[in-house]
């Protein structure tokens, strides 16, 4: 009995590592000049911005779990990474102004 529950807390984590690591390209996916020139209608650009703020705040929360949590030093790079990539993936289909925060302040 014990081996299905370890199992399936294998599975959740999984899940979870699936999930961090695939939520920034995918996010980065759908901001790009292709998906973009794709959803010209209205109605599709409204469903894949909806899907590029759920990808993005779920790999982000995942991420943020990972970051928090007392695990090895490489999953969290890797969570870090994601939560770029989302955060910046979000910020380049809604404006950009996070990125021109950066260059004011970095000076570039």
């Amino acid at each position: 009995m014990g081996e299905v529950g370890m199992e399936s807390l294998v599975f959740f984590v999984s899940i979870l590592l699936l999930i961090t690591v695939v939520s920034g390209p995918v996010s980065i996916l759908l901001t790009s000049q292709i998906a973009q020139s794709l959803t010209v209608k209205p109605t599709v650009n409204f469903f894949r911005r909806a899907l590029l703020i759920l990808v993005g705040a779920l790999g982000i929360l995942v991420s943020s779990l990972f970051i928090l949590s007392p695990i090895p030093l490489f999953p969290k790079v890797i969570s870090l990474a994601s939560i770029l990539a989302n955060a910046w993936s979000i910020d380049r289909e809604f404006g950009g102004r996070l990125m021109d925060r950066l260059k004011t302040i970095f000076g570039k």
